[in-house]
């Protein structure tokens, strides 16, 4: 059944264009999340390079060297990844959005506690706090596998 609700949300969204935008957290939006708590999920990682199979392949990286429990590889199109989290009966799906400057976390369905309850283009506003902190992991995996310039 999870299978089916997982399908029918990568069916429904697939066709969405993928693209990166910087966030901009919108205050007046309730109910919400801390803003240290979104930025932590969804800012943009700046990639340094315009080479797709380097984003691509760090993107990946990324999601097998998070910390704590991986990412599993969910499925793609064009210009994203899913990636999904399971946890005691929690599951999250992520929609991993690249372009040739950034890759970006957006929130894509849930499942158990973890469904967001304020969504707003991916962004999601108000969650359990278990969502943001293995959401957050994720992102800090894929941003190391992107060193600034002149690191």
């Amino acid at each position: 059944m999870r299978t089916l609700i997982f399908t029918c949300l990568t069916l429904l969204y697939g066709g969405a264009l993928a693209e990166p935008v910087p966030l901009e957290v919108d205050k007046n939006i309730k109910p919400s999340a801390s803003k240290k708590y979104i930025r932590s999920v969804h800012l943009e990682i700046p990639t340094n390079t315009t080479d797709m199979q380097r984003i691509r392949l760090g993107i990946i990286d990324g999601m097998l060297q998070t910390k704590g429990r991986i990412w599993t590889y969910e499925g793609e199109g064009d210009g994203y990844y899913l990636a999904r989290f399971d946890y005691r009966g929690n599951v999250v799906i992520v929609r991993i959005e690249y372009n040739e400057q950034f890759v970006q976390l957006k929130y894509e369905g849930a499942h158990g506690g973890l469904a967001c309850t304020n969504n707003v283009e991916g962004i999601c506003y108000k969650n359990h706090k278990g969502y943001y902190n293995y959401t957050k992991n994720l992102r800090a995996a894929i941003l190391q596998q992107f060193p600034a310039v002149g690191e």
